[in-house]
């Protein structure tokens, strides 16, 4: 029964670390320096917590009782920590916003307040495992049997909790709602630990004296064990008396056995940060991939705890065994380098998927495999080294839960610097790949120090047993090294990749530009391309900067920019008469690619007006107090871990808050990215915070843009044509054949009334219910789908601007000569949608027949199946 709880104990930490690492990720943004700092304190809570409560376990008294308390500690906070963060919040807007201390020591303010908050609880939750092992340990001889048993039992518990976490209970009840159940499991489990303490003391005040008064003794020995007049166990006393017990190091050796497990954890998390930045190439980037990542991580954890836990007490030479299996995960994680060299992406694995109901759970299955397939050999020697290191530096049996939450803390503070030394240093110093093999290679050097230190064997040995493997790693690493992955490259680079201009594999995510057989440009995050040169890669940009500047009633508007990609965006609006641009980019690596796209952002980085913040967009408008007249959100796919924030009502809420009188927001929504439901959802969510909304097609319909104002929205259709007559803005937009202010006009869809019919039946996408982020990324396989989905849905409740139009003309005719022109190209672009709905179904035929009639409506309605940009294209 205890080991059942401990796994549930397992679950729910893995529940909180994903929910509190969420909500504290919301306040001090996902940059990669304050994600970091965020789980450094966490993990750093942990090994305090192992480390003061093994002492404290030790001192004697009730260990059940003690573990009980903990785990309904942890149950109360799951309660209290919504509420802290909130103070959190409150206290770090305020710093933030009264002293300029730039942005490294910001970061180190937000490690502080984030360690300040998590103190308590990652101390209670850092404490069950000794507490725990003190509980069963009652034989040295079964010591790694229990120390393994029950590090494996909690972290399948973990697995478990990483999963329903990541794919279900988040999705369905919600963040704080998740950790919420959580808190009632944990104070549950505490509760009923409570109750088996109390059956054991009854039961030890029922047995006669000379006795084995635990039932702990008896079910890890299979029978009774004598005692000593002082109540222990012969071996106990043997151990206390004698120190001389086998496989007892001695404390030069204990110290050694220290930081070599140390060491190890920094190689252990250096790596899963490794091969997560890799796989997310070879799986996606959405917030499932990375679960998925974690939970193959875990599961190769679990069962190398299970297999040593069957064999190692009936060893000796403990050190070898440590240091053979260092040298074993060395190999195995060199080994690891030519699979991702050969691993397929998801997608191109399942390119003949038929997209049915269990399409999702084929995605995730596969994206378990091949994590897998690079993981599970290194991650199963992991396992096995914990348990057996804490076997060797416990020296005697009243010092376990001292000895054990020694190991704990020290693995993991290591793994706390091996996961921030392979984000901020290996990986942008060296690469992925040259620093998966310098962490492999200090895995080796850890071995062969272990090896030659075991003083159970002899000298020659000793070389025998180093100079072998070590010869074997050197051998392995010259050989495969020089063939291995390279560049890395997701499905949808190899599309289009023809040849690599730039790569930067940098903090946080890897920034790709590439060339294709046109001639394009691309640049990609993390395998997922996001800008370019190409007309539809730009249409999106140039929407954003265009729509709201030339529909702003405001005379020098105050912008600010939510992404850069290539520039695009930022150079359009320059093309105005702007008062200041504020553009926040989270990634360093992006800024450092513009240089690629002159044709694009044409050096906007030196213009006077245009100030670059580097940082994470959402944070910025909970920090900033400057408002603004036009805010663009130039956000990458809603379908990638993270981003989802962006598409949230708390975030449009915060830039309602930063919006002038008059102002306007924009955000930019993929048709081909989102199903029906998930685009009816976002602008839903939208309208929540900006009842006055409009929705406008892209020049090319191949995305949405959502206008948000305050005040109903009004067009000045004269003041629109006369900042179309803008040299530099019609050079702009000449690429997509808008010349006029009819031609900007055809872009529209609905306005605020016919918008609220739309989306009436479907959930608000918040912070607390991330929906959009936690439902399974489909649109890889059925983006035409979605595209064609979405175009019939918005064709069929389309509206016309003529009412939003204002100042048309100064006589009666002249007003009704505008509104007729406007209302013919209102019915061509109608015929125009219906053309691309035939296109997207592959009917050409009928496609050009709709064309054709668009065109005899209003000859300037824009043909795009003749257009070069479709030529060849697969519908």
């Amino acid at each position: 029964m205890l080991l059942a709880l401990f796994f549930v104990s397992g679950a729910c930490g893995l529940v909180y670390e994903v929910v509190w690492m969420r909500m504290l990720t919301l306040v001090f943004g996902a940059t990669a320096f304050a994600t970091s700092t965020i789980l450094a304190s966490f993990f750093t809570g942990l090994a305090l917590g192992s480390f003061h409560f093994g002492r404290v376990a030790d001192r004697g008294g009730n260990t059940l009782r003690l573990y009980a308390l903990l785990e309904m500690g942890i149950g109360v906070f799951a309660f209290l920590m919504p509420v802290l963060f909130a103070g959190l919040t409150v206290l770090y807007v305020w710093v933030a916003r009264q002293f300029d201390i730039g942005y490294y020591p910001l970061n180190l303010v937000r490690f502080v307040l984030s360690f300040l908050v998590l103190l308590v609880p990652a101390t209670l939750m850092g404490g069950t495992l000794p507490v725990m092992v003190k509980f069963f340990a009652r034989r040295r001889d079964l010591l790694a049997r229990n120390i393994g048993h029950l590090y494996s039992v909690n972290t399948f518990g973990a697995v478990v909790g990483a999963v329903s976490a990541g794919f279900f209970l988040i999705l369905w009840l919600g963040v704080k709602e998740t950790a919420y159940v959580a808190g009632v499991v944990n104070l549950a489990l505490g509760v009923t630990v409570l109750a088996l303490a109390r059956g054991l003391e009854r039961g030890r005040e029922a047995v006669p004296d000379g006795a084995t008064p635990d039932l702990a003794t008896e079910v890890e020995a299979g029978e009774p064990v004598a005692e000593t007049a002082a109540g222990e166990t012969a071996d106990v006393a043997a151990i206390r008396t004698t120190g001389a017990a086998a496989h007892v190091a001695s404390p030069g050796l204990a110290r050694l056995v220290l930081w070599a497990i140390a060491v190890s954890g920094f190689c252990a998390l250096a790596l899963e940060v490794l091969w997560t930045r890799a796989l997310v190439f070879f799986l996606d980037n959405s917030t499932h991939a990375f679960t998925t990542i974690l939970a193959a991580f875990l599961v190769g954890i679990a069962i190398g705890s299970v297999i040593v836990a069957r064999f190692i007490d009936r060893r000796e030479k403990l050190f070898s065994w440590l240091g053979g299996l260092e040298l074993a995960i060395g190999l195995s994680a060199v080994l690891a380098i030519p699979i991702l060299a050969h691993l397929t992406p998801v997608f191109e694995s399942m390119a003949h998927a038929a997209p049915d109901a269990m399409l999702p759970w084929k995605w995730v299955g596969l994206r378990f495999v091949k994590s897998l397939a690079v993981m599970l050999v290194p991650t199963v020697l992991m396992g096995m080294t914990f348990p057996l290191a804490a076997r060797i530096y416990t020296r005697s049996l009243d010092r376990v839960g001292t000895a054990l939450g020694k190991v704990y803390s020290v693995n993991t503070v290591g793994g706390v610097f091996g996961s921030v030394g392979a984000g901020f240093l290996l990986i942008p110093l060296i690469g992925v790949q040259d620093a998966i093999a310098l962490v492999a290679a200090i895995n080796v050097v850890i071995g062969v120090v272990l090896v030659l230190a075991d003083p159970l064997l002899r000298r020659r040995t000793r070389l025998t047993a180093v100079a072998g493997p070590g010869a074997v790693f050197v051998c392995t690493g010259a050989l495969l090294l020089p063939r291995g992955f390279g560049t890395l490259t997701s499905y949808y680079e190899g599309i289009e990749q023809q040849r690599v201009l730039s790569y930067e594999e940098g903090i946080g995510a890897t920034v790709k530009v590439y060339e294709d057989i046109r001639g394009d440009r691309t640049v990609s995050i993390s395998g997922f391309p996001v800008a370019g040169t190409a007309v539809g890669a730009q249409e999106a940009q140039k929407a954003l900067a265009h729509l709201p500047l030339l529909l702003s009633r405001v005379a020098k508007p105050r912008v600010n920019i939510v992404g850069f990609g290539a520039g695009g965006t930022s150079w359009g609006v320059l093309q105005y008469d702007v008062q200041r641009v504020d553009c926040v980019e989270l990634v360093p690596a992006v800024i450092r690619a513009a240089k690629w796209f002159p044709s694009v952002n044409h050096g906007v980085l030196s213009r006077p007006k245009y100030n670059l913040i580097l940082g994470d967009g959402r944070n910025y408008a909970l920090v900033t107090d400057r408002t603004y007249d036009v805010i663009s959100v130039d956000a990458t796919s809603p379908k990638m871990a993270g981003n989802g924030s962006l598409y949230a009502l708390d975030f449009y809420r915060l830039l309602n808050r930063h919006l002038s009188d008059d102002g306007i927001v924009a955000q930019w929504l993929p048709v081909h990215l989102v199903s029906d439901f998930e685009m009816r959802m976002v602008a839903r969510t939208f309208m929540e915070a900006f009842p006055h909304t409009t929705l406008w097609f892209t020049p090319q319909r191949r995305h949405i843009i959502l206008l948000g104002t305050k005040k109903p929205l009004q067009i000045d259709f004269r003041a629109v044509s006369r900042k179309l007559q803008n040299e530099r803005v019609r050079q702009e937009l000449a690429q997509f054949r808008v010349r006029d202010a009819y031609d900007l006009l055809s872009w529209f869809l609905m306005g605020e009334d016919a918008l609220a019919k739309y989306v009436k039946d479907v959930p608000v996408n918040t912070d607390d219910h991330p929906i959009l982020e936690f439902t399974p990324a489909l649109a890889y396989f059925v983006a035409d789908q979605y595209t064609l989905q979405n175009t019939i849905r918005l064709s069929k409740v389309r509206q016309s601007v003529l009412p939003y139009l204002v100042d048309t003309g100064d006589t009666d005719s002249a007003t009704a000569a505008v509104a007729a022109r406007v209302q013919r190209r209102y019915e061509a672009t109608q015929l125009s949608i219906r053309g691309d709905v035939y296109r997207y179904l592959n009917l050409p035929e009928r496609a050009e027949a709709e064309y054709n009639a668009a065109l005899r409506t209003d000859p300037r309605e824009t043909n795009w199946l003749n257009d070069w940009r479709f030529a060849g294209e697969k519908p």
